[in-house]
């Protein structure tokens, strides 16, 4: 059998949504956020099929709540084609212009090399933050973020850093910790063709953190006053870091913005900065590019209403326009934010200090309001065509709009501020729309398989770390295999232990590991349930390992009990009774102790 590396699956699965794969077998329909079609694997009179494009780590899956058949791309070619996965890989590939190879020295080495990488970035940013704090040579740079308003728990938040002003610094500094002039050389830290030439020199670094928290590139303020050097600088793209899914200050304001079901999106790092010192944690900013897909995406995990804090000039309106389209094509409320007597929100802390910052912030406008207010400044509406040229300015954000309903709401809105009636807005904008007027097919909600309540913790919290692998780490470090007793969860654990080891990432491979088919079905429902885009998968995941570890303790207990009450002893078994006693009493201080730190941290 064929052994295909993981390079090759992700190239098939970048290239390919399942959607694509699925549509030549099924017809689909979409409905907001996945497609659904009668099912090609039994007899389906009712569209109980799903499609989700992009689901889980990579690629997509598709489920079918009536049979439970279900999977991901090359799941599915299984299925519907009835081959096995090499025969699944290489149709796939065929579609999608990949050449097939299996694993080269070559790319174990370049995975080896990401790693070694990302392991840098993170212990470089713990010595620049502490190269801040402590060394002389960063006096200036202290002054400045003290200057700025900058308090020291938000700079330890943030892990802010320095890094000197000499060329060959950095290159002796990381030679001097191990790392080789191999990896240095495409760490986007330094000149492709010059390693003494550092990428930063004399400037403030910001870490900049995926939503996990790893660190992947900095972003740099230069010290040095310099007329040709640029004030901010971003750590090129790499292995690690792509800016199309990485927003600054994301990671440090989770816990906020789960809590507030919103974020705030600004343009600078000591935007964000500023934001999270006056209280407002669910702040974050793009990272020198526009916002993207791949950005609203991971907002939309967690938010229900997203607030835009662009700068007012015309590039920041530019930035502010396409942002609300974005936002509302993802059925995500948008609003605008205005700052009255500053520019940005760094300089309403440093002047007017975080009363005034926190009370400006309470003031927004909704994305509608704001883009027609907008194009009163630059028509007069006392002309017809100043009226057509306002609602053609506003027109693709009532195309963006998924609901009638609320799209109705929008021209109302519209005809009132234009003084033209309702009806002839409609009219004006159903004939623009043409043939795209047509509802969605109305296809009722099928229940899922997956329902945390009805599953055990154990089993829970192992569907959950499928699906979040890249905390099984964190996990297996508290929970040990010997601690779990349900066989479901004890089969995933050996999974996700095994893919750890394997290094395995893609879905599909994982799925293939799990050999109990009712057990497969119950994972690729996890992978398809909505319910993650409510559940708040750290506190879940610590939920669960306090009451694995309760249980287990308590188990423990349980049968020392039993043993100490198993009737009479004699002399000899006199020391073991007195083994037991002490055991089961420090096992009594453990469970107080476990109970006593969960109160604590509740």
């Amino acid at each position: 059998m064929a052994i295909y590396s993981e390079a090759v699956l992700e190239s098939i699965k970048s290239r390919l949504t399942m959607s694509e794969v699925v549509s030549p077998y099924v017809r689909l329909t979409r409905k907001g956020d996945r497609y659904w079609g009668l099912c090609p694997f039994h007899n389906d009179k009712n569209p109980s099929f799903t499609v989700v494009d992009n689901a889980g780590a990579n690629g997509g899956f598709y489920k079918c709540f009536a049979c439970g058949k279900g999977g991901g791309l090359f799941n599915f070619i299984m299925d519907i084609e009835k081959v096995e996965f090499p025969e699944a890989v290489e149709i796939l590939a065929k579609k999608a212009g990949v050449e097939l190879r299996e694993e080269s020295e070559e790319e174990k080495k370049a995975l080896d090399r990401k790693k070694a990488t990302a392991e840098l970035y993170d212990r470089l940013a713990k010595y620049l933050h502490q190269y801040l704090l402590k060394s002389p040579t960063a006096a200036k740079a202290r002054e400045y973020i003290n200057r700025r308003g900058v308090s020291d728990e938000i700079s330890d938040k943030f892990q802010l850093g320095y890094i000197p002003g000499q060329q060959e610094w950095l290159h002796n500094f990381l030679n001097k910790q191990n790392y080789s002039d191999e990896l240095l050389s495409d760490s986007g830290l330094f000149a492709k063709d010059n390693l003494d030439k550092a990428f930063f020199r004399d400037r403030i670094m910001f870490p900049i953190r995926t939503w996990q928290g790893n660190c992947v590139a900095f972003s740099g303020r230069d010290m040095s006053g310099f007329k040709d050097a640029p004030k901010y600088k971003n750590s090129p793209e790499t292995s690690l870091y792509s800016k199309r899914n990485v927003l600054f200050g994301f990671y440090e304001g989770l816990s906020a913005i789960k809590e507030n079901k919103q974020v705030i999106i600004c343009e600078g790092n000591f935007d964000v900065i500023s934001l999270h010192q006056a209280g407002l944690e669910y702040s974050c900013a793009t990272c020198g590019t526009a916002l993207t897909p791949e950005h609203m995406k991971l907002i939309k995990r967690y938010c229900d209403r997203i607030f835009f804090l662009f700068d007012s000039d015309a590039a920041g309106q530019k930035a502010t326009k396409a942002a609300l389209l974005l936002a509302q094509s993802n059925e995500i409320s948008n609003f605008v934010m205005n700052l009255e007597g500053a520019k940005d929100a760094s300089q309403m802390l440093e002047e007017q200090g975080e009363e005034a910052l926190q009370k400006s912030c309470v003031n927004s406008t909704p994305g509608f309001p704001y883009l027609v207010s907008s194009a009163l400044k630059l028509y007069d509406i006392r002309q017809p065509k100043g009226k057509s040229s306002v609602f053609k300015e506003v027109k693709p954000y009532l195309d963006a709009t998924r609901s009638e309903i609320e799209r109705q709401g929008y021209i109302k809105y519209l005809s009132n501020v234009l003084r033209v009636p309702e009806d002839q807005v409609l009219s004006d904008y159903l004939r623009q729309r043409g043939n795209d007027t047509e509802p969605e097919e109305e296809i009722p909600e099928a229940k899922t398989a997956f329902n945390p309540l009805k599953t055990s913790t154990e089993l829970t919290a192992m569907l959950i770390l499928l699906k979040n692998r890249s905390r099984f780490s964190q996990f297996r470090n508290q929970v040990k295999l010997s601690h779990l007793s349900d066989p479901a969860a004890i089969k995933l654990y050996t999974v996700l232990e095994d893919a750890a080891r394997g290094e395995i990432r893609t879905d599909d491979v994982i799925l293939q590991m799990i050999d109990d088919p009712e057990l497969k079905e119950l994972a690729v429902s996890a992978f398809t349930s909505r319910m993650y885009e409510c559940m708040d998968v750290d506190k879940t995941l610590d939920d669960a390992v306090f009451q694995i570890k309760l249980a287990q303790l308590e188990q423990r207990r349980t049968n020392i009990q039993r043993m100490l009450n198993g009737g009479e002893m004699d002399i000899a078994d006199e020391q073991e009774f007195a083994n037991l006693l002490q055991l089961k009493m420090s096992l009594d201080r453990e469970i107080e102790e476990l109970k006593g730190e969960r109160e604590n941290k509740d």
